[in-house]
C-alpha cells in the first residue's frame, strides 16, 4: 500500500462528488433510479434481477451507503491536498 500524493487529490475530488451525486439520487428520487436500472437492465437480459427491483427504502439505504463512500473518498482528497 502506498502513501497518498498530492497527484491522487483531484481524482479522489472527482471520484467523491460523483458518488455523492449518485448517492443522493437514490436517497431523493430511488423511482428515477429504478426506472434507469429498468431500462439498463433489460436492454441486456429480459427479466434479469438488478437492483431496480429492490423496494425505494432498499435504494434509500444503499443511497446512504454510498454518500458514506463519497465521505471517504472526500477524505483522501484532503489529506492528498494538505501535503
Amino acid at each position: 500500500m502506498r502513501a497518498v500524493t498530492p497527484r491522487d487529490g483531484p481524482a479522489a475530488l472527482v471520484m467523491g462528488l460523483g458518488l455523492f451525486a449518485f448517492g443522493l439520487t437514490m436517497i431523493l428520487s430511488p423511482e428515477r433510479v429504478r426506472a434507469n436500472f429498468d431500462r439498463f437492465a433489460d436492454y441486456w437480459k429480459q427479466g434479469s434481477w438488478h437492483p431496480y427491483k429492490m423496494p425505494h427504502w432498499g435504494l434509500r439505504v444503499a443511497g446512504v451507503a454510498i454518500v458514506a463512500v463519497a465521505g471517504l473518498f472526500f477524505q483522501i482528497a484532503y489529506i492528498a491536498f494538505r501535503h
